[in-house]
Order: structure tokens, then C-alpha cells, then sequence
């Protein structure tokens, strides 16, 4: 009983130096601050010359809205559509099935202002 008892406190004592071991190693060298005057060249290290800026865009104020029932009633069932793309890169899109068009439907109602 009495050797596991000091096997386990020379493990936990083995684990604290090896825990303390990078504090003190810090401790003991300097390392590298860097240069003692610092450059005072704050220019972009890669530039692009033909690159411009491009106008903030405009958005029209009837639009800002995301809500699903603040839409019109056709475009929100425009929306419930399926787009699919083929391995090809072909589109095809399906039209909302009708039990999801009586769901929207139903959904409207109810949350109509």
C-alpha cells in the first residue's frame, strides 16, 4: 500500500516538473524582441494596380424585406419551386406540388396583417 502511495506522488511530482519545465525555460532566456527601431513603412506588401473599387451597390427598398409572408403571394410560390442541376451542368426546375401550394396557402391566412 505504502509503495503505491509514493509511486503515485513521484508521478504527480514528475508531472509538475515537466509542467513547470517551458515556464522556467522562458524565463531563463531573453529572445528575440525585435529590431530596436521599428520601420515606419506601413505600405502593402502586394499591390495591384489595375485593381478599382467597386460602387457600394444599391438596393431598392422594396426588396429589404426577407420576411416569407411579406412577400407577394406568386413570388413566395415562385419560391417554394425546385431547382435542380444535373451532372452535366443542365437546370430544371420544378414547380411547387400542389399539397405544398395549400400548405403555403393555409400558412398565409394566417399570418396575414
Amino acid at each position: 500500500m505504502t509503495s503505491h502511495i509514493r509511486s503515485i506522488a513521484v508521478l504527480l511530482m514528475i508531472g509538475a516538473a515537466l509542467a513547470a519545465t517551458p515556464v522556467l525555460a522562458a524565463d531563463t532566456v531573453a529572445g528575440n524582441r525585435g529590431p530596436a527601431e521599428k520601420p515606419a513603412n506601413r505600405d502593402a506588401i502586394v499591390s495591384f494596380p489595375a485593381a478599382t473599387p467597386m460602387p457600394t451597390p444599391r438596393v431598392d427598398a422594396g426588396s429589404l424585406s426577407r420576411g416569407f409572408f411579406d412577400q407577394d403571394e406568386a413570388t413566395a410560390l415562385d419560391g417554394l419551386a425546385t431547382l435542380s442541376v444535373s451532372a452535366d451542368g443542365t437546370t430544371s426546375e420544378t414547380a411547387a406540388s400542389g399539397d405544398l401550394r395549400d400548405a403555403f396557402n393555409e400558412a398565409v391566412k394566417g399570418h396575414q396583417k
